[in-house]
This record gives C-alpha cells, structure tokens and sequence, in this order.
C-alpha cells in the first residue's frame, strides 16, 4: 500500500495539513485511531476569529456557540482585571463539529481519511521516514509514502519509539475540561479567567459561556487531580460558585496541554511534525489549534513541494521549520517567557499584578491589541507606551523578587 503523503492524525492540524497538500494534487492518506472525527474532544474551542480568517475558515451551520468581546481575570482573592474590546475578537466553537468541518474540506480535495486506524511506529529507511506500520481493524499492515506528517497530537508516541525529541515534560499540565448547564450570572460577551494556584498551579480555571445557559469551563494544573479541583472549583470558589453552584457537569474530559514552547526539531528526512506533537502552542493561553493549523498549512504545502520535486531530503523539508519560526518564533519566545514568570508568582502576588494592571487602567492599552494569537507581537508594538512599560516593569521586577 503507498500514498504519497501519509497524515497520522485526522485533528484539524491533521486534515488542514492534508488540505493544503491535496489542493497542490498530490495524493494523501490520514490515519484516525479513533471512530469519528472530533471526539473525544481536546480543548474548549476558543479561537481568535482574526485567526479563522487569516486561515481562510468561515465557520457556518452551528460551529460557533458564542462569540466574546471581553477578557476578566480573577486573581487569587477576588480583584478582578477585564479589557473590553469594540467588537468580538474571539469564539468557541463545538470542536466535534469543527474537526468534522476541516476533514469534509479535505475530503473535498481528494483526501482519504482512514478512520478506526491506528498507526504503530515510522519506517525507517536509510535514515529517512518511509511510511508507517499500522492496525486497522486488529489487521497489521505497512503503508509506505515519500512523506509523513507527524500530527499524532500531545502524546508523541511515534516519536518516542524513534528516540527523536518530544515535548518538555517539566511543562505539561494536566487539564480538564467540562460542560455544564444552568450557568448563571455570566455574561456572555466575556470569557472569564480565574489565577488560583491551589487549583491551577502552573495554569488558570476558566468560564466560556455559550447562549443556551450553558458553559464550557475548565482548568488546568501541574500537581493534584484536575478533576477534584474543578469540582472544588464549581462548589467552593467564592467567585465562580455564584455562578456554577447550581450547575451540573455533563461532560467532562482530561487531557495534557504541552506549554514549554515547540520541540526543538520539527522536520526529518521524509517526516514533518506538527500541532501539539511539535507542541506548537501558545504557553500563555495553551491554545493550540490557531498556531497548529498555521504551522500545518505551510508543513502541506513543503510537504507537497518535496514530493513534486521528488526531494523529500531533511535539507529540502527544513524550509517548513525555517518559515513557522519566521512566523511564529519570536511569539512562542516571549510568550515562554510570560509563562515561566507567571509560575514563579505567589498568590499574594497575582493579586498585586492584577491589581495594579487595573488601578493603571492598562485596559486602554490592550484594548488595541491587533492579534491575541500573536502576543509578542503585539505587545512589542503597544510596549512604547507608558501604562505598557511601567506594569512590564512591575512584573519583572516581581518575578526576580
């Protein structure tokens, strides 16, 4: 059996990947350990709608469930921060429905998606990746290809069974992530961030409200069991329980989020990676999906260069590496950076920087932040101003002390 491009990974980096090489008119495969596209689902949704854009996705047919204008972060004691933009910057989407959107594009374009197939390990030939060894319906098989596109997700098994370097485990939290009715209180313009670190250590709890007195909420953490904390959080949290105590989770899902940057290779002889395997998220937010399917569609698009110049080499395919750290790199630094500050705070210091972010009014400021999947970016273009430097000061000098 032999494809041109193997996809290993029908997530939307995944499918997106696949897109973007199948328009190009090579000939791709994706593999989908699981039954259906989209469940179980990994993470709440919430995307940047420039981001959507900038990609070319125009979401119908009940993929978005509610659309955000505003940000407020509860620190530890209650002080709360919020910025207000002047139209919607961000939304969630139902994740089962948006994989499914992605994949039925795919499918469009020509690609095969092989579900209920699990893939095993790469082929390695003569130092390049050949294909993959797989089990579909309990039958092993081999599938050969002149590409592979590692887009497994967080768990990086392939790669470990190759001994190629994966993700940072000091910087994987655990999350969790639940549905609940009966959300009261809530405005529904305003994604709601809680800092806490006796339930998100390493992390934050969250509320996304959606328009049917639902919400989607969640919290991640690098120590304790996520679920206890959520439960804690939803019940006992002086803030979030006025809002949640009547609440009933009906569905929750754990899943590691990976927030210590990219890996520090994403491209092999005949294998690029991408997505969470390449831990291509944002270590501020740990959203992934935006800045995965970036990097997927610039790895379909070398991946189908390489195989209709028939130069599938580590030195040809290291373009895709070269061009997502041309956009993506200084972004992913900073926002390293960010993180590694905000996990040496205390409690008590959480509450004076959200304190003083808002008795600066540093919300005029941010309100005009271009792109949140671009932190770095934008907050090097605002850092000229007055209310920017001095609470970029005040928080530096609060991680060093």
């Amino acid at each position: 059996m032999k494809s041109d491009l193997i996809v290993v990974g029908a997530g939307p980096t995944g499918t997106f990947s696949a897109l973007q090489a199948a328009r190009l008119g090579v000939e791709v495969t994706v593999f989908e350990e699981h039954d259906t596209i989209g469940f179980p689902s990994h993470c709440t949704g919430h995307l940047s709608l420039r981001g959507l854009k900038r990609l070319g996705l125009d979401l119908t047919g009940g993929i978005v469930e509610n659309n955000f204008r505003k940000a407020t972060i509860y620190s530890p004691s209650g002080c709360k921060f919020s910025v207000e933009f002047s139209s919607p910057v961000t939304c969630i989407v139902d994740r089962e429905l948006f994989d499914k959107h992605i994949g039925n594009m795919a499918v469009k374009a020509g690609v095969e998606i092989l579900s209920g197939t699990r893939v095993d390990s790469l082929l390695l030939e003569n130092g390049c990746i050949r294909g993959v060894s797989l089990k579909q319906r309990r039958k092993a098989a081999e599938f050969k290809s002149d590409v592979v596109i590692n887009a497994e997700g967080v768990a990086s098994t392939l790669l470990k069974r190759v001994g190629m370097p994966t993700l940072d485990p000091q910087m994987i939290v655990s999350g969790v992530e639940a549905e609940v009715d009966e959300a009261e209180n809530l405005n529904l313009d305003c994604v709601e961030i809680y800092l806490d670190r006796r339930l998100a250590r390493g992390f934050f709890a969250w509320i996304a409200p959606r328009r049917n007195d639902t919400a989607k909420i969640g919290l991640a953490t690098v120590e304790g069991d996520p679920r206890r904390n959520l439960q804690h959080f939803v019940l006992k949290h002086r803030i979030a329980k006025q809002k949640l105590g009547r609440s009933t989770i009906r569905s929750i899902v754990c899943h590691p989020i990976s927030l210590g940057g990219p890996i520090s290779r994403t491209t092999y002889g005949g294998l690029l990676i991408v997505g969470d395997a390449a831990s291509q998220v944002k270590p501020t937010t740990g959203g992934g999906v935006i800045t995965g399917l970036t990097c997927a569609e610039i790895a379909g698009s070398i991946a189908a260069k390489a195989i209709l110049r028939r130069d599938t080499s580590a030195g040809f395919l290291s373009e895709y590496e070269k061009r997502w750290k041309k956009t993506l790199g200084f972004d992913m630094w900073l926002m390293r950076s960010l993180r590694t500050m905000l996990n040496r705070f205390s409690d008590k210091q959480l509450d004076q920087i959200v304190s003083r972010c808002d008795k600066l009014g540093l919300a005029e400021d941010l309100k005009d932040v271009e792109d949140v999947d671009f932190q770095g970016t934008s907050l090097l273009r605002l850092s000229k101003r007055p209310r920017i430097l001095l609470s970029a000061l005040y928080f530096l000098k609060a991680s060093l002390f």
